[in-house]
């Protein structure tokens, strides 16, 4: 099953941290004071280098989807640490959205429908989530939770970090309460109701691969052919593929989301 729930730019560093007269002064006079005063710039800057931490610590990238989100559903939101550091995030319906950096280094965040006035504190029913802190890239798939009257919504967490979900492979997420499989390309797929599954890559290079879905309705014991068709193997993409519910006769649809880095 896979995992529910990119550095900041280096310091420019001066070549001339101890100037020649300083270098001269080191050489060939063996003072106190002039050992210090050669020494003072290169102190400052190892100060500096101190308090700015790592140089090469990776960021922490989020992207958010709200797959056919009905037409009243929020369109945005406000992704709150627990440092009370936010950024926007907004909702988009049928694609995800572009990468942004989290708000600070926490594993905890809390959505709320507007900022927050100052002084005001987090409301105990807001939605939260938890991403890991080598999570380096996180996709939250947003659903709506009409029991939720703070804010209704919920989101759900899936490790998109390239190590993990890497491109030309697939993440099935299942809304639906049937249950789907079958040959995609190369790969096998089995999916329960309302789970997720990564698949490796269904074929080893670019071009098109063959299609056979075929579900089970709850209720009933035969198979249900879902799928016949022949699709385009996307070598640098990942793909968010959705079993999206129909209402009767009809049982589900399939959209697919693909994104790049």
């Amino acid at each position: 099953m896979q995992e529910i729930g990119p550095a900041p730019a280096p310091i420019s560093r001066s070549r001339k941290v101890i100037s020649e007269a300083q270098k001269t002064m080191f050489t060939h006079t063996r003072n106190t004071i002039g050992i210090q005063g050669a020494w003072r710039p290169l102190a400052l800057l190892v100060s500096i280098l101190l308090t700015l931490g790592p140089l090469n610590a990776a960021e922490r990238m989020v992207r958010t989807i709200y797959y056919r989100g009905a037409e009243e559903a929020p369109r945005k939101a406000f992704l709150y640490g627990l440092s009370g550091k936010y950024i926007e995030v907004p909702f988009p319906r049928s694609n995800i959205s572009d990468a942004m950096k989290l708000p600070d280094g926490g594993g905890e965040f809390i959505l709320m429908p507007k900022i927050l006035a100052e002084g005001e504190e987090f409301p105990t029913d807001a939605p939260r989530v938890l991403i890991p802190t080598n999570w380096d890239l996180t996709a939250l798939l947003i659903s709506p939770d009409p029991a939720n009257k703070q804010f209704p919504i919920r989101a759900q967490p899936v490790n998109a970090s390239p190590s993990v979900f890497g491109p030309g492979e697939m993440l099935w997420i299942n809304l639906s309460q049937i249950t789907v499989g079958g040959q995609i390309g190369n790969r096998k797929l089995l999916l329960k109701p309302d789970t997720s599954e990564l698949m490796k890559s269904p074929a080893t290079e670019g071009g098109d691969y063959p299609v056979y879905i075929d579900c089970v309705v709850p209720g009933e014991r035969k198979l249900r052919w879902l799928v016949r068709q022949t699709w385009r193997h996307l070598p640098t993409a990942r793909q968010l593929v959705f079993v999206q519910p129909l209402p009767p006769p009809q049982i589900a649809t399939l959209h697919s989301v693909a994104f790049y880095d």
